[in-house]
C-alpha cells in the first residue's frame, strides 16, 4: 500500500471520528454532570484568577466536593473556556480532542508492535467507532484523557529503545506521570504495564535500558504513593475494597452467625478472615471484566455513562476477537502476546477497586489491546478465504459493523436522553435559568441539596466570578450555608420543613424555596414553577413564601 494512500484512509478514519465525536457535543449526552460543571468552573476560575475554586494558586490536585480529583483535565479546558465561554461545550472538548488523538495513536502503536499498516489501519478503525470510545470522547472524560497520556508514554518508550536517545525515555516518563495526576486508575494499572513492557522488549535491552525500565517503576511507584497517600488519595480511600462494605458487613455477619452457632474460634478464623473475604472479592471484580454483559450486552457504570442495551465493545467484535486470540496463540507472535497480557493485567490491577465496578471509565484502558485483537481476527478471517470471495466478505463485515454502529448511535441520541437523567444534572440547568430571571424578586433562596451539589451548578451556569467567590472563602454548599442570596439545605421540602426557621430569622423578606420534586403543597405557599427530568418526572418545584411574621420598626428620634 503506498504511503499516499495510507494517509487518506487514515484521514477519512479521523474525519468520521472527529464528527461522531464533536456533532452535537454539548446536547449529547444530554445533562450535564456535577464533575463535569466542576471541572469547567475550576477552568474557568484558574483562567480568571489563576486559582481553583477554593483559592489554591496552580494546584495539581483539584478539591472538589470534599473529594481530590487530579487537575490537568481543567488546564486542558482553560483554552477552550477562552475561545467560547463557559459552556457544555468547551468543558467536553478536551475528551473529543483526546479521542480523536486516541485514534491516531492506536494507529501508530499498532504500527510499531506489528509492523503491519493494514492491521494498524483496521485498528484505528475500530476505535474511532468503539461505542465506550465514542461517548467517552462526548462527555467530560479525565479517564480517557490519561488513557491517552498513557499510549504516548508507551510509544516514547518504544522509541527509547529503538534509537537509544534519553530524550525518549524523559518523554516517556513525563506522559506517565501526567496521566497518574490526571486520573486514579494508571497510577495501579503502570505498575502492572511497565513490568509488561520489560518483558516484551526485553531481548532487545542492554544493561543501561534495563536500568532505565527499573527507573520507570521506582518513579511511578513514589507517584502512586505520593497521590493516593496524599489529599488526593481520599477518592482511592473510599473506593478501594478495603474500605467496601460490600466485603466488610457480611464478613462481620459470618463472624456473628458463628459466633451464635457455637463454632469454635479456631473454625472461624479459618472460613472468615480478611485474606479469604477480600481475595473472593478481588477476584469476582477481575472476572466481572470479561462478562459477557459488562462486553458486549450492557455496560453499567458509572449510571451516568449507561446507553441502553450497548455494552463495552460491539456484539460483532466477540469472534474476531476470539478468532485473532487464537491465530496469536497459533502464531506464537511475541507482540500477540504482549496484548493478550495486557487484557489479562488490566483489570487485575481495576480489581482493587470497590463500587462502581465494571467500570468503563476504569477499563478504558483495555480499548487499544481489544481492539488490536478484533483486527487481527478481521484480517485473518479475510485472508483465511479465496481471493475472489474476499471483496465480498469485507462488504459482509462493513455491512455488519454498519448495523452495529447504527444501534449504538440510536441508542446513543435517542434513548440516553430520557435513560436516568437524574444521574447527568438535566434538570440544573434549566433550574438556573429560570432562578436568574426571578432572582431579583427575592430576598433569600433556600436550595435543596439532595439531588446533587447544587451550588456547582449556579456557579457554572451564571458564570459567577471565582474572584468573588474566593473572598467570600468559596462556601460551598454545606449545610444550612451559602453565598449571596442562595442557602442550602439537605432537605427535600425546605419550603415546608424549613419555612419557620426562615420567618424567624428573616422576618418580612421574600423567600423563594427550591423543593425537590413530588413535596406536597403547604398553606401561604404559591407554585411558581416545576421542573422536570427529561423523562418528564419532577425534578424541582420552586415556592413562593412571603413571611407573615410582623416587621418591626424603629422611630426616628
Amino acid at each position: 500500500m503506498k504511503r499516499t494512500q495510507i494517509f487518506v484512509i487514515l484521514f477519512f478514519i479521523l474525519l468520521s471520528g472527529a464528527i461522531i465525536r464533536i456533532w452535537k457535543i454539548d446536547k449529547i449526552p444530554e445533562g450535564f454532570h456535577a464533575d463535569e460543571a466542576a471541572f469547567g468552573y475550576n477552568a474557568y476560575s484558574l483562567l480568571k484568577t489563576g486559582k481553583d475554586e477554593y483559592g489554591k494558586p496552580i494546584p495539581l490536585v483539584l478539591r472538589s466536593f470534599d473529594d481530590y480529583k487530579g487537575a490537568i483535565y481543567s488546564y486542558l479546558t482553560v483554552p477552550f473556556v477562552a475561545l467560547f465561554g463557559l459552556n457544555e461545550f468547551s468543558v467536553r472538548m478536551p475528551s473529543a480532542v483526546a479521542g480523536i488523538l486516541i485514534v491516531l495513536v492506536s494507529a501508530v502503536v499498532t504500527f510499531a508492535l506489528t509492523q503491519h499498516v493494514l492491521l494498524s489501519l483496521i485498528t484505528a478503525a475500530i476505535v474511532s467507532f468503539s461505542p465506550s470510545s465514542v461517548l467517552l470522547s462526548r462527555a467530560q472524560s479525565d479517564p480517557l484523557v490519561a488513557v491517552l497520556f498513557m499510549l504516548v508514554g508507551w510509544y516514547c518508550a518504544g522509541k527509547y529503545v529503538d534509537t537509544k536517545k534519553y530524550i525518549w525515555a524523559v518523554c516517556g516518563l513525563g506522559f506517565w506521570i501526567i496521566s497518574c495526576f490526571t486520573y486514579a486508575s494508571p497510577r495501579v494499572l503502570l505498575l502492572g504495564f511497565i513490568p509488561l513492557l520489560f518483558w516484551y522488549y526485553f531481548p532487545r535491552l542492554d544493561k543501561k535500558m534495563k536500568l532505565v525500565f527499573a527507573g520507570y517503576m521506582i518513579a511511578i511507584l513514589l507517584t502512586a504513593i505520593y497521590l493516593m497517600f496524599g489529599s488526593s488519595g481520599s477518592r482511592f480511600g473510599q473506593v478501594n475494597i478495603f474500605s467496601s462494605q460490600d466485603v466488610i458487613l457480611p464478613l462481620n455477619e459470618q463472624i456473628r452467625e458463628d459466633g451464635v452457632s457455637g463454632s469454635p474460634m479456631l473454625s472461624t478464623r479459618i472460613y472468615h478472615n480478611k485474606i479469604v473475604d477480600y481475595g473472593r472479592y478481588m477476584i469476582r471484580n477481575y472476572t466481572n471484566y470479561f462478562g459477557f454483559d459488562f462486553l458486549f450486552f450492557q455496560a453499567n457504570q458509572p449510571e451516568r455513562e449507561k446507553i441502553p442495551n450497548i455494552g463495552f465493545m460491539y456484539l460483532i467484535d466477540l469472534p474476531f476477537m476470539l478468532i485473532g486470540l487464537y491465530q496469536i496463540v497459533k502464531s506464537k507472535k511475541r507482540w500477540g502476546y504482549f496484548i493478550f497480557g495486557w487484557l489479562l493485567l488490566t483489570p487485575l490491577g481495576l480489581a482493587v477497586f470497590g463500587q462502581e465496578t465494571p467500570n468503563i471509565h476504569r477499563y478504558y484502558f483495555a480499548i487499544m489491546p481489544g481492539s488490536i485483537l478484533v483486527a487481527y481476527g478481521i484480517l485473518q478471517s479475510i485472508a483465511c478465504v479465496r481471493k475472489n470471495f474476499r471483496v465480498g466478505v469485507v462488504l459482509g463485515i462493513a455491512v455488519f459493523y454498519g448495523v452495529n454502529i447504527s444501534f449504538f448511535i440510536h441508542a446513543l441520541f435517542f434513548h440516553q436522553p430520557f435513560h436516568l437523567p437524574y444521574y447527568r444534572g438535566f434538570a440544573y440547568k434549566e433550574l438556573v435559568e429560570s432562578l436568574q430571571q426571578s432572582t431579583q424578586n427575592y430576598d433569600k433562596i433556600v436550595v435543596t441539596k439532595t439531588n446533587s451539589s447544587p451550588y456547582i451548578y449556579l456557579l457554572f451556569y451564571t458564570g459567577y466570578s471565582p474572584a468573588r467567590y474566593q473572598e467570600l472563602g468559596s462556601p460551598r454548599d454545606y449545610d444550612y450555608t451559602g453565598y449571596d442570596k442562595y442557602i442550602f439545605v439537605p432537605l427535600d421540602c425546605p419550603s415546608a420543613k424549613y419555612r419557620e426557621t426562615m420567618d424567624r430569622q428573616y422576618p418580612g423578606l421574600r423567600i423563594l424555596y427550591i423543593n425537590k420534586g413530588g413535596c406536597i403543597a403547604t398553606p401561604n405557599s404559591k407554585l411558581i414553577e416545576r421542573i422536570n427530568w427529561r423523562d418528564g418526572a419532577e425534578a424541582f418545584q420552586l415556592i413562593e413564601s412571603i413571611s407573615l411574621a410582623p416587621v418591626i420598626t424603629i422611630p426616628k428620634p
